[in-house]
């Protein structure tokens, strides 16, 4: 308990001498100003708008906070019941239940092959259909597509950078033109998945 005082202590005076520059909503816990430094120098380091962090403890919410803003454009702070979209968070969450499962020592039944998921109603439409239906939504689609491993690596490798130099160039337009115009983002679908054999090991 002196160590955990100790480091909430630090914390408090490291936030007092390099304040965090965005809004700070809910309850302030000082036995856990650790996790207010941590959140707010994660989010100063890495340019993240805003986040929330939660604590439970058998089953109670005992720390709750909205670091940032949720809408830069109209400075709304974060709550710390604000929604966010999980994304690929999820997997990580899927990953501890699989987890659990083993250590416990159930069954884990594989339905697909160790696939991502099973074909989608986008798996199954002609590729033209797919690539309008993606710009129809706003995109800038890039296709990935082949079976062989190390000419995928190559060609996934030279997508990325051309997705990332595009993001570049439409933050660029944005921070020095002022630009508001929607931007066509890169995307690619979801859904690709390892080969059977890697290395002469199958199981994948």
């Amino acid at each position: 308990m002196r160590l955990v005082l100790l480091l909430a202590a630090s914390a408090v005076a490291v936030s007092a001498q390099y304040p965090f520059p965005g809004p700070v909503t809910g309850q302030p816990v000082p036995s856990m100003a650790l996790l207010d430094f941590t959140m707010e120098k994660l989010l100063t380091t890495y340019q993240i708008p805003g986040g929330a962090l939660a604590v439970s403890n058998k089953g109670a919410l005992i720390y709750a906070r909205g670091f940032g803003y949720a809408d830069t454009a109209s400075s709304t702070p974060v709550q710390p019941d604000s929604l966010f979209r999980t994304a690929s968070v999820s997997k990580t969450f899927t990953a501890a239940v699989v987890l659990k499962l083993i250590e416990e020592g159930q069954p884990i039944l594989h339905r697909n092959g160790y696939k991502i998921s099973n074909p989608t109603v986008l798996a199954r439409i002609e590729h033209e259909e797919l690539e309008q239906f993606l710009r129809g939504c706003g995109w800038t689609p890039h296709f990935v597509e082949g079976d062989d491993p190390e000419t995928m690596h190559q060609l996934m490798a030279a997508t990325m950078e051309t997705a990332i130099e595009n993001i570049r160039q439409i933050q660029e337009n944005v921070r020095k033109n002022s630009d508001t115009t929607r931007a066509r983002w890169p995307r690619w679908p979801k859904g690709w998945t390892g080969p059977k054999v890697v290395d002469e090991l199958g199981g994948f």
